[in-house]
């Protein structure tokens, strides 16, 4: 990568040798997957600075140098990796996911003739549509690199480039926590120091909670849910297709989860489980005492297999596959690649690799206490769900629990959880909220202080209390006796 980075060669024939002498090599049993990903995660980082910088200036020319506006600084694009391009570990033929983000508003300064000004947001709108079209440019030699911009504020329906003001905002108010999981990842490929550092400030809090953030494991295990409920969609359709090295049970993903879990609800109080590689923060976690030595050890040698085998499936025809294919033939080259006579000595092994993955994502993520769809936990009953309750099986709940006016308890609760104040939370903080009032309904009439003030002060949270804001809402934590 070295060398080439001071090669005249366009970066999408550059791209062509890069991957022939990492296929030679890791076939070969020359290079390590630490060899690969890094080898390949730096080129890209190298193709994003000079296509950028060759554009950027193209721009300036046509258009003026934006400034700041209050500032009154050059303003320059900075360009988020997320993903595993974040993480330095990107696959031989992948994605990339960005984020393009620029640090004020402000307009442009004309300082030639036939100049034509534009707003700092068109002029980075324009320039990040330009920089995916040169990146992604199909030519008789390939491309440099396919661009995913989905995970940017407001995905596919967002601008296509956000100020730093602008990505605050929306964190603040509508970040989501599958959001949370994503910037874990984030780096700043591009900009100057001083605006990754605005950067850095930003997105750090939004992560990483002060507390002990156990919230996390639902949030992710749901995630992880829709992630399998899908492939399995695509199973069904491709019934000769059914090992996922990636998103299937015990692939990569989970072992991902897994050890972001960790930093989420850790990383707040420990900056050293901040680290967006997944490789670096398993060993953090064994210096931590969080996982065991052994139990990291394997991970890690689950991982490095997983990822040598989704490699040696993505060499076959520079695509981004992550299933073994379905010729017969291509799953024997397959399996030769990876050091296996055939492919059903191949299928064994991934499949005892996958079992003990999925044993570890399960003993973190599937251990705790499962409720199913009607609201009944191993525990005995719970409160009914709140959302679209009609007032007679609310009514007959609360009377069987022991509430001294059902019908008047009803009506408020039902006016508070319909209220506008309530609607206007966001789907978590929501589903928090229905959390915290099905735990505690129950407990009321069991209560010593007189069960109307104590239903009184639960039924009317919109009305008086301050928690409903979406960051006490988030911070707010059941005791251990409920």
């Amino acid at each position: 990568v070295t060398g080439v980075q001071t090669c005249a060669l366009p970066i999408w024939r550059l791209r062509n040798l890069l991957v022939a002498a990492i296929t030679e090599r890791d076939v070969g049993g020359k290079a390590s997957l630490d060899e690969v990903l890094t080898a390949i995660s730096t080129f890209a980082d190298f193709a994003i600075c000079r296509h950028l910088e060759d554009l950027y200036a193209q721009m300036c020319a046509t258009h003026g140098v934006p400034l700041g506006e209050e500032s009154g600084r050059a303003q320059k694009m900075i360009v988020v990796g997320m993903g595993k391009l974040g993480g330095r570990e990107l696959n031989v033929s992948s994605d990339i996911d960005l984020i393009f983000l620029y640090p004020e508003d402000g307009e442009t300064a004309i300082s030639e003739e036939g100049q034509r000004g534009l707003s700092n947001h068109e002029f980075f709108l324009r320039l990040g549509k330009r920089l995916i079209a040169e990146l992604a440019e199909i030519t008789e030699d390939g491309f440099s690199f396919r661009v995913d911009m989905a995970l940017r504020p407001n995905g596919n329906s967002g601008p296509l480039a956000a100020s730093l003001g602008m990505l605050e905002e929306y964190l603040m108010v509508q970040g989501r926590e599958w959001e949370r999981y994503a910037w874990v990842k984030a780096r700043a490929i591009t900009g100057d120091p001083d605006d990754i550092a605005q950067l850095d400030h930003i997105v750090r809090p939004f992560v990483y909670r002060r507390y002990l953030d156990y919230g996390a494991i639902n949030a992710l295990r749901s995630m992880h849910a829709q992630i399998r409920a899908e492939v399995v969609r695509q199973e069904t359709r491709h019934p000769d297709r059914t090992t996922n090295v990636k998103l299937g049970r015990g692939g990569i993903r989970e072992i991902e989860f897994l050890t972001q879990v960790f930093q989420l609800i850790r990383g707040g109080r420990d900056p050293g489980l901040r680290d967006r590689s997944t490789r670096i923060t398993l060993r953090t976690l064994a210096k931590r005492k969080l996982l065991t030595d052994a139990v990291v050890q394997q991970l890690l040698d689950d991982y490095t297999f997983l990822r040598n085998i989704e490699h040696r499936i993505q060499y076959l025809d520079d695509a981004q596959s992550h299933v073994l294919p379905s010729s017969l033939e291509d799953q024997d080259l397959v399996a030769r690649m990876a050091g296996f006579p055939n492919r059903d000595l191949l299928v064994v092994a991934l499949n005892e690799v996958r079992t003990q993955v999925a044993l570890h994502f399960d003993t973190m993520f599937v251990g705790r206490q499962a409720t199913d769809a009607e609201g009944k936990s191993a525990e005995g009953d719970t409160a009914p769900l709140l959302e679209n309750i009609d007032e007679d099986t609310l009514s007959s709940y609360l009377a069987g629990t022991g509430f001294d006016d059902p019908a008047g308890a009803t009506q408020r609760l039902l006016t508070s959880w319909n209220s506008s104040r309530i609607k206007s939370l966001s789907d978590e903080r929501r589903s928090q909220l229905q959390t915290l009032m099905r735990a505690a309904l129950p407990m009321i009439p069991r209560q010593q202080a007189p069960c109307l003030a104590t239903r009184g002060r639960l039924v009317d949270l919109d009305r008086k209390s301050t928690c409903l804001n979406s960051s006490h809402v988030s911070e707010f934590r059941m005791p251990s006796s409920a």
